[in-house]
């Protein structure tokens, strides 16, 4: 298709403030996408990965391009520990597996028993965490230390992450990092554990540890950030950290993670790519990642999501329509072709004339048919009766449907459930009020129980 604009008149008539504003920073030229979704990621609500599925993901992650990719933690049990160690023994052809670690040498054996070769080591910081733990700043400098370096001792590359660094006091925070590097720790990790920084603060903090730590280091260190979307900023926040030196940006396949979810990985990538940083990852393999995540997790992504929605390429105004066909980026700021998508175009409400031609072309193959104008009026007329005659009762309907089933989709264990399961093992601990009659079977009694103690 020819288009109105040649790639030279481009150039002159897109003004890129984001290219204007970078022009004498020193970007990254590259940096390594490190994963969470089959770890952070799995611990949304109502979320559970099976082997195989979690096996799936990693090999698609592998195949794209992701370079660092954490998968568990051993230590949480014996049957964590051997899905660690069944992805550890596939054959990956460019990933590292990760499995995490508190401080502790028992976390750390569990690691060695699931047959890994890198871990991440991790233990919250802030002065809140310090108190609820029950320990001072230089109880924690020492567990860092002696973990990462028992760690090293038994042949573990070592990766340190401060868990809620962004509410961490500076001095505490500056030195848990150097005494991680001290014990062997070749990466460093600011983790914004409760999504509250802004780009500002985000610029700040990186800006410190980059110069009081990382520069001033003996050894090569690498820094990354690890980002929650609470107030909606985890892409932009991860984005202002790899700006700021973090060559290691964790992402979430889709944003999935705790609460609000973490940084989304196609979004981070696209948005890395059009500063000209290299990821390492093949744009056109997003959208397959993203369904089949998607699938797995039975959480639906928004129809406007970035990159992998189902509307991120789709448009129905007609102006849009008529600016489109002269050029596409007149409203898209990112060609389709490249994250491995296709354009759509709507008709309803707001379709003019050129949204009709386009209509007649594309979905009749009507190329060669010249139509008198008042009879294309008349088709953009009828479109536009005919999408505004639309029951809205019916469209409410069909919504609450979904929305109902996607409750039972996301409910995790019901009260009741878990109140049968409750009764079935504490019952002869139970007071005789909490029983029930004596004579009813043991189903009625289990009924009787969630009703007393629900109220």
């Amino acid at each position: 298709m020819s288009y109105k604009f040649t790639t030279e008149e481009l150039e002159s008539l897109l003004v890129d403030y984001n290219k204007i504003s970078l022009e004498h920073r020193d970007l990254p030229k590259k940096v390594c996408i490190w994963d969470e979704t089959l770890r952070d990621g799995e611990q949304s609500p109502t979320v559970y990965l099976t082997l195989d599925e979690k096996i799936h993901l990693a090999k698609i992650m592998d195949e794209i391009g992701v370079k660092l990719i954490a998968v568990g933690f051993p230590a949480v049990s014996e049957s964590e520990k051997n899905i660690v160690r069944s992805i550890v023994n596939e054959n990956f052809r460019r990933a590292t597996i990760l499995g995490i670690a508190r401080p502790k040498k028992e976390d750390i054996d569990a690691c060695i028993a699931a047959d890994l070769k890198e871990i991440v080591v991790f233990m919250p910081i802030s002065p809140i965490f310090r108190k609820t733990m029950k320990q001072t700043p230089e109880d924690q400098l020492e567990k860092i230390h002696n973990a990462i370096s028992y760690a090293k001792d038994n042949g573990f590359k070592v990766n340190w992450v401060s868990e809620d660094g962004t509410r961490c006091d500076i001095e505490h925070l500056k030195n848990v990092f150097k005494t991680a590097i001290d014990a062997g720790a070749e990466r460093i990790v600011l983790g914004d554990t409760v999504g509250v920084l802004t780009p500002y603060s985000t610029r700040y903090l990186i800006k410190i540890i980059r110069d009081d730590i990382v520069k001033k280091s003996k050894e090569k260190i690498y820094l990354g950030i690890h980002t929650h979307n609470d107030f909606g900023l985890a892409v932009c926040n991860t984005i202002i950290g790899v700006i700021e030196g973090c060559e290691y940006p964790h992402t979430c396949i889709n944003g999935y993670g705790e609460r609000a979810g973490n940084a989304a990985l196609e979004e981070v990538v696209m948005n890395l790519f059009r500063l000209g940083i290299n990821t390492g990852i093949k744009l056109n393999k997003l959208p397959e990642l993203s369904k089949v995540c998607e699938k797995y997790f039975c959480k639906p992504i928004s129809q406007y999501k970035p990159i992998v929605g189902d509307y991120a390429f789709s448009h129905e105004s007609g102006l849009h329509i008529a600016a489109i066909l002269a050029h596409p980026m007149t409203y898209e700021p990112i060609n389709p072709k490249i994250v491995g998508r296709r354009r759509k175009f709507y008709l309803g409400k707001f379709s003019g004339s050129k949204s009709v031609l386009n209509a007649l072309k594309e979905k009749l193959q009507l190329l060669d048919v010249d139509l008198p104008e008042d009879v294309i009026m008349k088709i953009v007329s009828a479109v536009k009766k005919k999408h505004e005659s639309t029951s809205k009762d019916e469209i409410r309907k069909a919504f609450q449907i979904v929305k109902k089933e996607l409750k039972k989709v996301t409910r995790g264990v019901s009260d009741e459930d878990f109140f049968e399961i409750a009764y079935k093992y504490a019952k002869s601990y139970l007071p005789d009020d909490l029983k029930g009659p004596d004579d009813i079977e043991d189903n009625k009694n289990r009924k009787f129980f969630w009703k007393k103690t629900s109220h």
